[in-house]
């Protein structure tokens, strides 16, 4: 199976760039993650999440969880800043040009989130000092959607429909990118890890699952008839 890691960037004590009327970069950014982590269920790839909460991880553990998954691809997100706050667009960075599906992929990002928005294509760039990029043994793009300091884009940042239209248009180019096919198998195994009588012990186990990277665990509430 192939295998993809979803990197959302910033988290925990680094909040990233700070939108005008106080929108924070790591929370826009996990939203796009939740949404995009529920798009990619039923394909045939196995995507693991360097993060699904709030919470700090460095940039060396990032690269770090993507080269020991062993990954095929890696995708960093996150939300631009610049200090001319009329400045919009969307641009994906790579290290290199030399993977030639990375750059379609990469294009295909750059052109469908422009429409969202109606913002400019600012395309794809290079650079070898970002630290994922450069850290990663794997193809990697880091996708830069908007500039939250700009007042309109913290706005369209903050609308539920938006988030859902760039995780659908970064799913979409994935598919492509992997080729994928939903997968033919209809059977699902559920995983139950314990049962405790502690609600607090409960919350901690589900807690310490989706930080692992498992986002859909929940609480079942079960009656014990005596």
């Amino acid at each position: 199976m192939k295998k993809l890691v979803i990197d959302l960037g910033h988290g925990g004590s680094d909040c990233g760039a700070v939108g005008q009327s106080g929108t924070r970069e790591a929370d826009v950014v996990l939203f796009i993650g939740k949404e995009l982590g529920e798009l990619l269920k039923g394909y045939d790839i196995d995507v693991k999440f360097t993060r699904t909460v709030d919470k700090f991880i460095s940039l060396s553990e990032r690269a770090k969880i993507a080269n020991d998954f062993n990954a095929d691809y890696f995708l960093s997100i996150h939300i631009n800043s610049a200090s001319d706050k009329s400045v919009r667009g969307v641009e994906v960075w790579q290290f290199g040009n030399s993977n030639a599906k990375l750059n379609s992929f990469s294009k295909g990002i750059c052109e469908d989130v422009s429409r969202i928005f109606n913002i400019r294509n600012r395309g794809v760039k290079y650079s070898k000092e970002l630290s994922v990029l450069k850290n990663t043994t794997i193809p990697a793009s880091l996708i830069e959607v908007d500039f939250i300091s700009n007042k309109e884009a913290e706005k369209d940042l903050k609308v539920s429909a938006n988030i859902k239209a760039v995780a659908l248009v970064i799913k979409n180019n994935l598919v492509k990118l992997f080729e994928l096919e939903v997968s033919t198998n209809d059977t699902l195994y559920r995983v139950c890890i314990g049962a405790y009588r502690d609600k607090n012990n409960a919350i901690n186990q589900v807690e310490t699952a989706k930080n692992k990277g498992f986002i859909d665990a929940f609480i079942l509430y079960v009656l014990i008839l005596l």
